[in-house]
Parts: C-alpha cells; sequence; structure tokens
C-alpha cells in the first residue's frame, strides 16, 4: 500500500481535515469570494450513487472548518442528473453557466459523462468523478475518475480468479445497465490470452432478469469461480439466490459496489467463498487517513463504502490542487495545475495518482482483493493487482 508521511499535507492522515485544521493559520477572508465547486450526480435514481457527493460535501465542510482554502470557503452545488440524459444535460447547463464554478467534484451518476463530456470540454471544467461508471468517463479530456470502474474492476476480478484463486473455469455475468455493455466487452477484448482462456462462460443480464435462473446456469456449468459485476442492491440480490442454492463449491467474486458492510451482513453461510475487488485502501485498514474518513463519514451518517471514498478522494486532490495555484482559481488555472501536478501518492490509492496532459483518463487502475470471513471484510492478499493502461483504441 502507499507509504504514510506524517506532517501538515491535505493528503495525510486526516487528509487536510484535523491536520489541516493545526496548519490554517488565516480565519476566511472577508473581501474574498467563496470558491464555488459542482458536481453532476444519480441522487434519486434506484441505481444511484449518492454516497459519492455526499462525502465531498462533508470532506469540503470539514476543511470550511478549518480555514478554508487560502481563507475562502468551498461552496458545494451538488445536482440530481435526474431520470434521464435531458435531465443530466440541464444539469450540466446550470453549473457550466455558472462562471464562479471552478470544477465539479465528487459526482457519479450513469448520464452524466455520455451526456455532458463534451460540454465539460469545451467550457474548460475539469470533473474530478468521484465514481465513474460509463464508458465516456474513462475517454474524456476533462474527466477524471478517481475509481477503477466497472470495466477495470472486471479485469482485475478475472486476474484475481484465475491468477491468485487458481481457477481454470471461470463464469461471468455482466449486470446489462443503459450504456455500460460496451465498456465491459472492450475489458473483455483486452484480456490477456491466459485470462480469455479460463473464461468458459459470459452473459449479460437485465436488473430485472431472473437471478435464481443465473445461478442455477452458473452452478449446472461446475463454474469454479462465478464473477458478477452488479451494483450493491444488485449484489444482494444475487447473493440471496446463491445463498437458497447453497452457493456450491464456488468462489463468487464481485466488484468493489459489493465491499459493503450490508453485503458482509447478508451473507449467512460460515463457509461461504466471497470476495470483492476494493479500488480503494480497505476501509478495515487503521492507518490515520482510514481513521480521519471513517470519523467524517460517521458524522456525516454516511456508509463507509467505496462510493463514499471516491468523493472523498477527490475532494481531497481538488483542495491539494487549489492549494497550490499562484493566483486567482479559475477553471483554467486549476485545469492547468491538474495536469502539471506530478505523480503523487494519495493515502487511499494502490499505485500513483497523475492527470497529466493526456487527453483521457484513468488514473486509478489498481484494486486490492478481500475476502468475507466470520461476517467481515479481510484482505485476500496483499498485493494490489493493477489494469494494464488504457490505450485509444480500448478506451
Amino acid at each position: 500500500m502507499p507509504s504514510r508521511q506524517p506532517g501538515c499535507s491535505p493528503w495525510r492522515s486526516l487528509a487536510g481535515v484535523v491536520l489541516a485544521a493545526a496548519c490554517a493559520t488565516t480565519a476566511f477572508a472577508q473581501s474574498e469570494r467563496a470558491i464555488r465547486v459542482g458536481a453532476v450526480s444519480a441522487l434519486g435514481m434506484q441505481a444511484g450513487f449518492p454516497e459519492s457527493s455526499r462525502a465531498a460535501r462533508r470532506y469540503f465542510d470539514a476543511v470550511n472548518a478549518a480555514g478554508g482554502v487560502k481563507g475562502r470557503r468551498i461552496d458545494y452545488v451538488s445536482l440530481d442528473e435526474g431520470p434521464n440524459p435531458q435531465t443530466a444535460a440541464s444539469a450540466a447547463r446550470t453549473l457550466v453557466g455558472d462562471p464562479e464554478v471552478v470544477a465539479l467534484v465528487g459526482g457519479s451518476g450513469l448520464f452524466d459523462c455520455p451526456v455532458n463530456a463534451a460540454t465539460y470540454a469545451a467550457a474548460g471544467l475539469i470533473s474530478l468523478q468521484g465514481a465513474s461508471v460509463a464508458p465516456e468517463c474513462f475517454a474524456s479530456s476533462h474527466i477524471v475518475p478517481m475509481n477503477n470502474g466497472p470495466y477495470l474492476g472486471l479485469e482485475n476480478a478475472v486476474a484475481f480468479a484465475v491468477e491468485q484463486l487458481k481457477h481454470r473455469q471461470v463464469c461471468l455475468t455482466v449486470l446489462d445497465l443503459p450504456g455500460m455493455a460496451t465498456g465491459y466487452r472492450r475489458s473483455l477484448d483486452r484480456l490477456k490470452a491466459s485470462l480469455k482462456s479460463a473464461l468458459v462462460d459470459v452473459s449479460f443480464i437485465q436488473p430485472d432478469a431472473d437471478f435464481a435462473a443465473a445461478v442455477r446456469g452458473h452452478l449446472a456449468r461446475g463454474c469454479g469461480a462465478v464473477i458478477f459485476t452488479g451494483h450493491e442492491p444488485t449484489v444482494l440480490r444475487w447473493l440471496d439466490a446463491a445463498q437458497k442454492q447453497g452457493m456450491g463449491n464456488v468462489d463468487w467474486v464481485f466488484l468493489t459496489p459489493a465491499y459493503t458492510d450490508q453485503v458482509a451482513k447478508a451473507i449467512r453461510s460460515p463457509q461461504a467463498r466471497v470476495h470483492a475487488m476494493a479500488e480503494f485502501e480497505p476501509w478495515q485498514s487503521a492507518s490515520l487517513a482510514m481513521l480521519d474518513w471513517k470519523r467524517v463519514m460517521r458524522e456525516g451518517g454516511l456508509p463507509l463504502s467505496a462510493l463514499s471514498q471516491g468523493g472523498y478522494v477527490s475532494a481531497q486532490v481538488f483542495v491539494r490542487v487549489a492549494r497550490q495555484i499562484q493566483g486567482p482559481i479559475t477553471r483554467a488555472s486549476f485545469a492547468q495545475a491538474l495536469r502539471d501536478m506530478p505523480a503523487t501518492e494519495l493515502s487511499f490509492l494502490g499505485m500513483p495518482f497523475q492527470v497529466g496532459q493526456a487527453q483521457a483518463h484513468a488514473p486509478n487502475r489498481s484494486s486490492l482483493p478481500v475476502t468475507w470471513r466470520n461476517g467481515l471484510w479481510k484482505i485476500a492478499a496483499p498485493v494490489w493487482i493493477q489494469a494494464p493502461p488504457l490505450t485509444p483504441e480500448t478506451r
């Protein structure tokens, strides 16, 4: 895992919260306007991701309480992308049309990237997304995902099942949410030959499909490992179907959305072999940074999950970059400072973070597998699995 360094740094320990308070020397400047930051997220949908932007807000609240950024408070405006592309476009227009909005931070949704990526690029507005989902999030010049996302997560899950669990018959069921199938197929195409040959069954399933029938088919096929790509509500349904059928002598592997307390509590059999791919440092860690994140999340009534970690990290990145800007903090100065930032270790990531001058971004390609044991998630092996870099042909 990344090394830990003490001191007054917004990356470390309290991630710019308690240590930032110790380092802060100025109160809010009365003559300075607030720094306005926005987000477009799926807040009210059944397949929503509200924890990401809410975690970013909690982090900004803590930074404001510690003196803000150069004496200026952060004004955070989080908008709902709504139930369709039209409402997502409207939310983006509201933020893009406000010249005081210097960046987007902590957003997460299904429509935002495919609908608004070009709008953000044309406006020079960087979006540090807490949890990116659509393929377009990883193919945009002005969207920077903090997470692996489902596609790199899938690649790492297959590598885990084959290279660490040593299975040669791996079955995969992909949750077919709108706009995501293309990203999954590209990730499957990127797999090296030894991983592809182990995939004996690959299927796509609708959220309202009969999960019990899909699980029954995998068990009948004799799969050594079964990978399911769903978000938390569908993971719970999938697990319920598997447990009602005995789960068999199978390793059940899920992506990051399954790495939650709620999923851990839903597993009933002590012999169950259930795994998830953590895309940030596991939240059971006792590191100072993780302890602060837990405190901030609990005070805000937010779940401990990768979604809230992603929002928290995206807010950290914004504050770090904003504090380094000499002169006015604008869309252009923030974008330039972010691109100029050298590769930097973040306390939650398994690889150095860097945006650089690329026209598409996937700065977090590392996953750390965790395994369920007696009601808790434990690190499966202290080795981060890292998907290869994206190329223009594989985005």
